[in-house]
């Protein structure tokens, strides 16, 4: 089976850039120090929205005590959200994302950040946090596995914190698309020979996209006390699917 966690451990090692924002512009020894810093632009300017909409919707005053970034890659949301957060975690199921993480929070000056390996049990994941985020993440998770580590990430949220989770919901693509789709991810003849006609790399690893049951992810949340839900639509992959951020706010036990 190919869309393993060894996978992204591959696109961490050898094109960790890409692997995060799949831009040729971000590919490894192509990419320029303008490609670089818009990269890193594109991190910051998606993180002062985020809190922007907290801040409009929830919490005027919300400054993170604690955050989380799951999936955290090389650290493109990490460093601005550890910016604007007294302190904050970057996870990744990719040792060597997690060791581009650290060097770019060096280069960057950014000291207030920890890192922890990813399991299914986020057994490493210590504590609670004002904010857990993750974004373009969940897309390359099966459902039956992503739904589980929505739940578990929820269960760290702090009471009055937020969740703000991307995921799928939705794909206009053709149905032939989509098979060919999967069979890459079963095939990996088939894989090659696609990104041979590509110009790719012959043993390149497809990237899973998954379709969540939106409604289903809004109802676990607010089993776990989430009853303050705002959902942001967008598309992603160029159109081709439909794609929500859930952001939700964890209400204290016993408040009305």
């Amino acid at each position: 089976m190919m869309g393993t966690d060894r996978d992204w451990e591959n696109w961490g090692r050898s094109d960790p850039y890409f692997g995060v924002l799949s831009d040729e512009r971000y590919r490894a020894g192509s990419m320029t120090e303008e490609d670089r810093s818009a990269f890193f632009h594109s991190g910051s300017t998606h993180v002062e929205s985020l809190l922007g909409i907290i801040r409009a919707r929830f919490e005027p005053a919300f400054r993170p005590r604690r955050s989380l970034d799951f999936g955290c890659g090389v650290g493109r949301l990490l460093i601005p959200l550890a910016k604007a957060s007294g302190h904050a975690t970057g996870v990744d199921v990719s040792a060597s994302m997690l060791a581009e993480a650290r060097r770019n929070c060096e280069a960057f000056d950014v000291r207030n950040v920890d890192f922890a390996a990813s399991d299914d049990e986020l057994s490493r994941v210590t504590g609670d946090y004002d904010l857990i985020h993750s974004h373009i993440v969940f897309a390359h998770i099966n459902r039956r596995r992503g739904d589980a580590l929505i739940e578990g990430l929820a269960r760290r949220v702090a009471a009055r914190g937020f969740i703000a989770v991307q995921v799928l919901y939705g794909c206009g693509a053709p149905r032939w698309k989509r098979a060919l789709a999967k069979l890459r991810y079963h095939d990996p003849l088939f894989n090659a020979a696609r990104n041979a006609l590509r110009r790719r790399p012959l043993r390149e690893p497809p990237m899973q996209l998954n379709i969540y049951d939106l409604a289903d992810v809004v109802r676990r949340l607010h089993r776990l006390g989430f009853t303050e839900v705002l959902l942001v639509t967008d598309t992603f992959d160029h159109g081709q699917f439909d794609a929500a951020v859930v952001i939700a706010q964890r209400t204290p036990a016993g408040a009305p």
